[in-house]
């Protein structure tokens, strides 16, 4: 399933810079996950238990029953690159036995048996999903591109495969717990103003219920009611992490707002339709 959206190429018209900006970004991606890509053996790990090829089996066949095969194949794609981003910053923490599965109908997991030792960390980890995930939406756009400048087939189907990687970390962006967005800016806020932060997350999800009930999107309000209720769980281990420096914020919170908007201006017509604005 295609659907054809205004605005979609947004590549623009200087292919030149365009490249040296995503071999730049790639470059400086690859660079931060430096000692991240390999296990502790000094190679790539890959795991497969009889449960964790059940849920991905799952996992694939209902996002292409509801998505059909190119919308699907493309959604599972994304969530695991942003899922491989996350492992990889758990790694560079120090997190040897990091991990991820997917989940039927709700994405993905990343899995460690430890917690980070400080908010800078667990804001690391967070913003490496979508933050690696901003090299993905960038091939995507240029093979795009390629294929449709060299008369080839399959340059919709890679454009959309793009759109709906930036969709879904935009809207994993969003300030929302538990999604990346509000676990990031949760840690932010603990560093600047930490008793702001609970306050912060409740506001968040007042906005969201109320945004909900206005669209009547229910999957929205279940989304946020959820959401309000583990964040409360989780506050009371947040306090025994460090906060971050106020350099540490600074950077965290400018990487924040450069993931965003990189998603954005590639999934913005698909998420503006979406919340039907």
């Amino acid at each position: 399933m295609i659907l054809e959206i205004p605005g979609l190429d947004l590549i623009g018209d200087s292919p030149a810079i365009v490249v040296g900006l995503a071999v730049a970004g790639f470059t400086f991606t690859w660079l931060t996950g430096w000692g991240g890509y390999l296990g502790n053996k000094g190679s790539l790990v890959v795991t497969w238990t009889s449960q964790a090829l059940f849920l991905a089996a799952i996992s694939i066949a209902a996002a292409v029953y509801f998505f059909g095969a190119t919308g699907g194949i493309a959604i599972v794609g994304a969530i695991m690159w942003h899922e491989w981003g996350h492992v990889i910053a758990y790694r560079v923490a120090g997190h040897s036995d990091a991990r991820f599965r997917l989940i039927p109908l709700l994405g993905g997991v990343a899995i460690s048996n430890q917690r980070p030792r400080n908010h800078a960390a667990e804001c690391f980890v967070v913003l490496m999903g979508p933050g690696f995930s901003v090299c993905l939406v960038v091939i995507l756009m240029l093979a795009a591109t390629w294929l449709r400048d060299a008369g080839l087939p399959f340059s919709r189907e890679v454009r959309w495969a793009a759109v709906l990687t930036g969709t879904i970390n935009a809207f994993n962006m969003l300030p929302l717990w538990p999604l990346d967005g509000g676990r990031a800016l949760r840690s932010i806020t603990i560093t600047a103003a930490p008793r702001l932060a609970p306050m912060l997350t409740m506001v968040m999800s007042a906005v969201l219920v109320g945004f909900a009930l206005i669209k009547q999107m229910w999957f929205l309000l279940m989304f946020a009611v959820m959401g309000y209720s583990y964040a409360q769980r989780a506050g009371a281990v947040e306090l025994h992490l460090s906060p971050m420096t106020g350099p540490q914020a600074l950077l965290a919170a400018l990487g924040y707002l450069a993931i965003l908007g990189a998603h954005l201006v590639a999934g913005l017509p698909l998420v503006l339709r979406l919340l039907r604005i």
